[in-house]
């Protein structure tokens, strides 16, 4: 059975609700045997822990909650499943990045994984119980893919992250009703943690120009149209990579205001390890990156 964005999106909101899954129970009768790097594989260890969770308790996910850094991202990072948890996403939806991960079955298995324990409490104790193991003084990116779903989404990692004050959190987000609605409420936001407004949301400019005044917020974060043969050569990735000056210029040209521009790997940007979207320093300053 060929698995289709369509497909996955329908079968991962099964998932995720209480339900019938016929979607999720074809994937898997299409190949029953199959290993558990298949989608039928993966779907299965999906429906196991939907089980595990409905009896109220959970003692290890089907796949690994947090990724630990690799070169283009060097830091701990959590993500949920892109679209079904992005509560204000819009014109992103058309070029959305995490799209491109779910040509791998396991890497959209960690995605449904994680939202399926995000509406558990059992699931939300097995995240904060891992989170609190983190080691010490790490950076950590708050969803890669995906993002809050919900107000009570958002106040939970808020809370989370005051339990860890040591941990540099900072991420992007389009949910910007979330935010707003919790600020209404005189939250107490965590000093840990930092927020990009990224491109490509539902909301007005009147809603970016309120999540501007929140403490935590740095700055935006903006995908910029390019011409696509930086894109194809792999410019974008490394600011070391061959056409990176060319490119760049391109993104300062193509962008609506004076912008820094995104070298493509985290914690490369700046001296020392320093990555400018997790930085304070770097408030109000707009950072972006082509779209690829």
């Amino acid at each position: 059975m060929t698995v289709t964005h369509s497909i996955l999106l329908k079968a991962a909101a099964e998932l995720m609700q209480s339900g019938a899954t016929p979607t999720v129970d074809a994937i898997i009768a299409s190949n029953p045997q199959g290993s558990t790097q298949s989608w039928a594989g993966v779907f299965r260890k999906l429906l196991a822990q939907r089980t595990t969770l409905q009896t109220g308790t959970i003692d290890r996910a089907a796949f690994s909650i947090f990724a630990k850094g690799n070169s283009k991202l060097p830091f701990y990072a959590f993500s949920s499943m892109a679209i079904l948890d992005c509560a204000g996403y819009g014109e992103c939806g058309k070029w959305c990045y995490s799209k491109s991960a779910w040509r791998n079955p396991n890497a959209a298995g960690r995605q449904i994984s994680n939202s399926m324990l995000l509406r558990h409490e059992a699931g939300r104790n097995l995240i904060a119980g891992q989170l609190l193991k983190l080691p010490k003084d790490v950076v950590f990116r708050l969803y890669v893919d995906g993002d809050f779903d919900s107000i009570e989404t958002l106040r939970y990692w808020m809370e989370l992250l005051k339990q860890r004050p040591d941990v540099q959190a900072y991420g992007y987000s389009k949910s910007w009703a979330e935010f707003l609605a919790l600020e209404l409420q005189d939250y107490a936001w965590p000093s840990n943690y930092l927020l990009n407004l990224s491109s490509g949301s539902r909301h007005p400019d009147s809603m970016r120009d309120l999540m501007a005044k929140l403490p935590i917020t740095r700055g935006e974060f903006l995908a910029v149209p390019v011409e696509r043969h930086h894109i194809k050569s792999g410019a974008y990735k490394s600011r070391r990579a061959d056409g990176f000056k060319d490119y760049a210029a391109a993104v300062r040209k193509n962008a609506s205001t004076k912008v820094f521009v995104c070298s493509g790997q985290c914690g490369d940007c700046l001296p020392a390890g320093r990555h400018a979207c997790g930085d304070a320093k770097f408030r109000n300053v707009p950072i972006a990156i082509g779209v690829h």
